[in-house]
């Protein structure tokens, strides 16, 4: 029988040196995890991925040379140090894999199984811990291993784990639990020195913590509370002896703070808001209690990536906030009040609802997003494995009982693994995700406004105007800032249709709450060029490089711009200095072959086109471009094969028209290609292709 007397050991045996039960905890969390993340490994890009990674190229590393790092860890605004512990664990993935998603999703998953090993490490040793010992120490194995599992395969932790980006949420979870850990087995060393190196471990987990994601600030008030309630205890004596450095966990959160947030500019930062600040400290109680919901019935028709929250206005519109935030302050009571009897189920609750704090307060972050529980729902199944192992062993005398309830347990978790599996299939496909979420939240603008971009990538013009236009009619984007993403992705789909008037009208529009986003200036300056006022878009250009002088993007158009007006040296100043930054940009080395092109320097033309092939291998103009440049140093074999290249590439089309429906927008293009040269190229080598 399982029971408390063989400390609920499963009938299976080892022969190895590690805890056999250790073993099997470990062995069967990669198990299911690996099982139920299997079909996340080639999961695509979504949503904030685009701009952390996919696009930044801060992140986009190909050699670890101190400046670059030094952008790396500065995040997108360049501005200050920003998560670099996390963008640095991305510049890792494209330094080995490129933009290949596999590698990043096998360092997500391999992430979040560390994260459950530490957290099942933590929770079966702080089950022995002298205070509780007694209560917990014949339960302390099953407890862990079971708390441990419903944490770690929760379908609400998909976010956190396929959607790539969110690797900041598992990293800092990861390294705060191992810092908490850590601490554990420093208090509890049987010697100083072990107990100095752990305090060492512990120290560096914690500001790996921090370094991955700010919310991870409040390691030092979990770790002071921990002590308090789990390895002191909550006499009167201890309390007056720990209020004595109350102060310090304060002091380290503060002093994070004030380097990482511009508090001056909290109250401005609401301005891009449709809710006050007032609003969300109204909203947020009702969104924790939503969070607990989900945790504990994550079932898939609940679960999606933008919730559809009603804002609180005030204590009783909706009717719900009231009783949400008395619900919050009473479970704040009890667990104060079941400290001393229960310090580990009260532990568990404060734990909860101080690592929402930061995430839940005054700072101007969108309302809801799942991932944010990662951290905080680490020691929230606690107390239900608790109860479980508890019914076990109360039944213990019952065979067929005890089987029962062993049989729901394991129905429980492969429903949670089946439901993780098939959000997963979902979360994995950017289109599915969107379309599920306009499904779930049909009043929401941002799901229409991403199922459009999806269209629109794939040429499909009709449907992402349509789903544009649902976009802006619903208008409860929940931010100005993605109003204006909406403006700015309207306006680039008329400006791949040339539609010059109304894509400048679009970028117009989101240049004025986005001064910040780059790519408006650029779409606009490039809307001047094709309207042959280069001179407007090289100002243009200048100007904003004044306020943004390391921005990549604008340095590569305004070395294009030059080179456009013949200024060819400085041209290639710029592009220089784009090259650096990034060697892999296809525009770049096609700028750097046009100017060697110019200059009649036709081998160092030759050689970028062949660099930006290796990146763009059926790229038209490289392809022409060579033809044209091996025609000129009478290269007769590479001239052939270029030719046998283009004759695959054009198809049955006319050289001419050919030629011609590439070159629509020429203004935009770095080279052009000479159709009556190339023709007469032809007309020498093949006569019978003319």
């Amino acid at each position: 029988m399982i029971s408390k007397e063989n400390g609920f050991a499963l009938p299976i045996k080892f022969n190895f040196r590690i805890d056999s039960q250790h073993l099997f905890a470990f062995i069967s969390l990669f198990i299911f995890l690996l099982i139920i993340y299997s079909n996340s490994f080639y999961g695509e890009w979504h949503f904030d991925d685009f701009a952390n990674i996919v696009n930044n190229p801060h992140i986009q590393i190909k050699d670890y040379s101190w400046e670059k790092i030094n952008h790396c860890i500065y995040g997108l605004e360049q501005k200050s140090p920003s998560r670099p512990l996390s963008y640095l664990s991305f510049s890792w993935n494209y330094y080995f894999d490129g933009s290949n998603v596999f590698g990043y999703h096998i360092v997500n998953v391999i992430i979040h199984y560390l994260a459950a090993v530490f957290l099942f490490l933590f929770i079966l040793q702080t089950l022995k811990l002298p205070l509780i010992r007694e209560k917990y120490a014949k339960i302390a194995y099953p407890v862990a291993l079971l708390s441990t599992f419903f944490w770690a395969i929760n379908p609400v932790q998909v976010t956190s784990v396929t959607y790539i980006v969110q690797r900041m949420a598992s990293m800092a979870g990861l390294f705060y639990i191992m810092s908490m850990f850590l601490y554990l087995k420093a208090r509890t060393a049987s010697n100083n020195r072990c107990s100095i190196i752990f305090f060492t471990l512990c120290t560096i987990s914690g500001l790996a913590a921090v370094l991955s994601k700010e919310n991870a600030v409040m390691l030092p008030a979990s770790i002071f509370i921990y002590d308090l309630f789990l390895i002191a205890g909550l006499s009167k004596e201890n309390i007056k002896k720990y209020l004595k450095f109350a102060a310090l966990p304060v002091l380290v959160i503060a002093a994070a703070g004030f380097i990482y947030t511009d508090f001056s500019a909290i109250l401005d930062d609401y301005k891009i808001r449709d809710f006050t600040m007032v609003e969300r400290l109204l909203t947020e109680p009702r969104v924790i209690i939503f969070y607990l919901s989900l945790l504990f019935y994550p079932i898939n028709s609940r679960l999606t990536l933008l919730y559809d929250i009603n804002i609180s206005h005030s204590l009783f519109q909706p009717w719900a906030t009231l009783p949400a935030i008395l619900l919050i302050l009473i479970a704040i009571t009890i667990a104060f009040y079941i400290a001393r009897k229960r310090p580990l189920i009260s532990f568990c609750i404060i734990f909860f609802l101080l690592n929402h704090l930061i995430e839940s307060s005054i700072f101007s972050l969108e309302l809801i997003y799942e991932h944010r529980n990662y951290l905080p729902a680490m020691l929230l199944f606690i107390p239900v494995a608790e109860f479980i192992i508890y019914a076990i062993d109360y039944f213990s005398y019952k065979k067929m009982i005890q089987i029962i309830v062993a049989l729901v347990i394991v129905i429980i978790l492969v429903a949670a693994g089946d439901n993780t599996y098939l959000r997963n299939k979902t979360v994995s496909s950017d289109f599915l995700l969107w379309f599920d979420n306009i499904e779930k939240s049909p009043r929401l603008s941002r799901p229409h406004s991403n199922l459009g971009r999806i269209y629109a990538n794939s040429n499909m013009n009709e449907k992402a105007l349509s789903e544009y236009e649902k976009a802006m009619a619903l208008n409860n984007f929940g931010s100005e800032q993605a109003w204006a993403i909406q403006n700015y992705n309207s306006g680039l789909l008329y400006f791949r249709e040339m539609k010059n008037d109304l894509a400048l009208n679009y970028f117009q529009k989101s240049l004025k709450v986005l001064p910040e986003y780059i790519q408006n200036t650029v779409h606009i300056a490039k809307i001047k060029m094709r309207q042959n006022k280069i001179l407007e878009a090289k100002k243009i250009i200048e100007d904003k490089l004044r306020k943004y002088p390391s921005s990549f993007e604008l340095m590569e158009l305004y070395s294009f711009i030059l080179l456009k007006i013949g200024k060819l040296n400085e041209s290639k100043y710029f592009v220089k200095k784009c090259l650096i930054h990034n060697p892999d940009s296809i525009l770049s080395l096609q700028i750097m072959a046009e100017i060697c092109r110019q200059k009649n320097n036709y081998t160092g033309a030759i050689s970028y086109l062949n660099s930006s092939r290796l990146l763009a291998p059926r790229n038209a103009f490289i392809n022409l471009a060579l033809i044209e440049l091996y025609a000129k140093i009478n290269d007769s074999e590479m001239v052939n094969q270029e030719i046998c290249f283009l004759i695959y590439l054009k198809g049955s089309s006319n050289i001419s028209n050919y030629i011609k429906g590439l070159t629509s927008d020429k203004m935009l293009l770095v080279y052009i290609p000479d159709i009556e040269n190339i023709s007469s190229i032809l007309k020498k080598r093949l006569k019978e292709f003319i």
